[in-house]
């Protein structure tokens, strides 16, 4: 099995006739699997699941009225260049609201 480095997008986020085109919302995530179409399979599994799932205190995607995201592509990546993702997410912090 191997890492695979995943693009994720949200169908619909590309702007409209009104307001013209936009930056997509879109983000990579990390999947383990056999080969490139396991992997995206794999992915689309995930943001299905994360997408229909509310812990209660959250809001799930569903509930919000964004659509599912869907897995656009995927790439093979080393145990290095996971192990540098895996410490970038930990070392994230988010931007503060007021």
């Amino acid at each position: 099995m191997n890492w695979y480095k995943v693009w994720m997008v949200v169908p619909g986020t590309d702007g409209d006739a009104e307001n013209g085109p936009c930056e997509p919302q879109w983000w990579n995530d990390m999947v383990q699997a056999e080969d490139e179409p396991t992997a995206i399979t794999a992915a689309n599994a995930k943001a299905r699941a994360d997408w229909e799932d509310s812990d209660g205190e959250c809001p799930c995607g569903r509930e919000l009225g964004i659509e599912c995201p869907v897995c656009t592509g995927a790439q093979a990546v080393t145990d290095e260049e996971y192990a540098a993702w895996v410490k970038r997410m930990e070392d994230f912090e988010p931007l503060p609201f007021e």
